[in-house]
């Protein structure tokens, strides 16, 4: 029998997860200072335990540190935005491009995801949209086999989750029949007997608040295939 070993979750793994989730959530709201003592005696931790945590934050681009003002999640204008969606877009089309230079397609993690999707109704809130949006991601990008890609790509989608949280205003214009779709199309052309990621990705990363009111329908090189701005 072969079995899988466990994986150890240190204290400072568990609380950086835990602060990671209030961020998202907005329970730590964008601006507000995090007062070190009152948190690590509500959470029942050391202040050394908790600032352990907060660094490893602020590493990713959940938090910032100032001298004399403490830390505190950022509020991203649109330029740090754009900032971040080109990164993003630099990370995902390489793993595209080695994906199809490979040969290989998406498997069952991909498709696992894309169940999850079809699952959601309008109803479901955008935190779980988003988790599961960056699932599929992770997932594709994961393709490519390069384990720094992939690291760089988790660690961007840190601070891609944190601009979305902030933009729901915007997101809550896009139908979730359409959000599914977008991402079914995505995944299609990467099924495909393609080998031009470009065309394959269309602009699916590049929509913002600022230069689409809500996401629209684009035409990429497919036939019988559209893939629209992305979330």
């Amino acid at each position: 029998m072969t079995t899988e070993k466990l994986q150890t979750v240190s204290v400072v793994d568990a609380l950086e997860e835990r602060l990671r989730t209030e961020i998202f959530r907005a329970r730590i709201e964008a601006g507000e200072r995090i007062k070190e003592a009152p948190l690590a005696k509500e959470l029942e931790v050391s202040r050394h335990t908790l600032r352990a945590a907060l660094s490893r934050l602020e590493n990713v681009g959940l938090l910032r540190y100032r001298e004399n003002r403490g830390w505190a999640v950022p509020q991203f204008n649109q330029e740090e935005y754009d900032d971040i969606l080109m990164l993003r877009e630099s990370l995902e089309s390489t793993a595209y491009r080695v994906a199809v230079a490979k040969g290989i397609k998406p498997g069952n993690r991909v498709d696992a995801a894309i169940a999850k999707m079809r699952n959601m109704t309008d109803d479901t809130p955008w935190f779980d949209r988003i988790s599961v949006d960056c699932e599929l991601h992770q997932a594709l990008v994961d393709l490519a086999g390069s384990p720094r890609l992939s690291k760089a790509f988790a660690d961007m989608m840190d601070e891609f989750r944190l601009c979305r949280m902030q933009s729901l205003e915007w997101l809550e214009a896009l139908p979730t029949d359409e959000w599914i779709a977008l991402h079914e199309d995505l995944v299609t052309g990467l099924k495909a007997d393609d080998r031009d990621p470009e065309r394959i990705a269309g602009n699916h990363f590049t929509a913002t608040p600022w230069n689409s009111p809500r996401p629209r329908e684009v035409r990429t090189g497919y036939v019988g295939a559209s893939t629209k701005d992305a979330v």
